[in-house]
């Protein structure tokens, strides 16, 4: 740090870590006169450390102690000022994902979904209604055989995008099927999860949690379609048209080149960089 030459400087935020957080910004502040900007990846006072009441205090005092931040989206910057934190911030939106796979440019509706993460968190899936063609991706599936939900494998992060055909892809999480819960359900509530990412820049619309907040993103680009309760997709799905389907596929595969091109976390850049300069 001593020799750094920098004026400014982006961390990817948090490092799981304390002692290396509060070392960081030490350093940083003592050996230098960069700018240093949080990217946002995890809020753990909301997610890992919820119920640790030592956590909070700190992760508010390193939010406190830089020049600027860029967070997910208007949700967690709330949670962030209701929190005391005045430190400048800006909204990234969707993360930007860096997709080598060709886009999923096939418009014939079929009513399927995919679903792609550690299976061992999403419980939910032996719950989804029976003849949803459920095609899942990822380590540690146990073994549904009730339902129509069929395990797929896994691959790699560069590799999955070429395998996923679906018309939709899936965000829920946690155990049950009327709501989102548990540790990561309730955390949807404040972040943009990286699948939301996956599934956009491979030009597949998404089905999510109406109280996610990305929820409101969705809904608002016409990218899929918001439920409140599994139990709804046997009947969102006969109700959408080969037209309705079209017109969040044509809008999933335009949006899927503002991912993969970096546009986000580029404009979320300049954003900040006009508000602390």
């Amino acid at each position: 740090m001593k020799n750094l030459q920098a004026d400014e400087i982006f961390f990817q935020f948090p490092t799981y870590s304390r002692a290396l957080m509060n070392a960081f910004i030490r350093d940083i502040r003592a050996y230098t006169k960069a700018k240093l900007i949080l990217i946002i990846h995890d809020l753990e006072s909301l997610r890992s450390y919820k119920d640790d009441p030592t956590y909070k205090p700190e992760e508010i005092n390193w939010l406190k102690q830089v020049d600027g931040l860029i967070v997910h989206n208007n949700t967690m910057a709330k949670w962030i000022k209701d929190n005391g934190i005045t430190t400048p911030m800006v909204i990234l939106g969707l993360f930007d994902y860096l997709n080598p796979q060709s886009v999923n440019n096939n418009y014939q509706y079929t009513k399927t979904l995919c679903f792609a993460g550690n299976l061992k968190k999403a419980q939910f899936l032996s719950k989804v209604p029976a003849k949803i063609s459920l095609d899942v991706y990822g380590p540690n599936f146990s073994g549904v055989t009730d339902n129509d939900v069929k395990y797929k494998g896994v691959y790699s992060p560069e590799e999955l995008p070429a395998h996923l055909t679906e018309n939709f892809g899936l965000i829920w999480d946690g155990s049950s099927a009327e709501e989102c819960n548990g540790m990561y359900g309730e955390y949807l509530q404040y972040n943009c999860p990286h699948k939301a990412s996956l599934y956009l820049s491979t030009g597949i619309p998404i089905i999510v949690w109406n109280k996610a907040a990305i929820a409101s993103i969705i809904s608002k680009n016409k990218l899929g379609y918001t439920i409140s309760s599994l139990y709804e997709l046997p009947g969102l799905l006969s109700s959408i048209t080969q037209s309705d389907f079209s017109l969040v596929k044509k809008n999933a595969l335009s949006f899927s080149n503002d991912l993969r091109n970096g546009n986000h976390i580029k404009k979320a850049i300049a954003n900040i960089e006009a508000i602390i300069w």
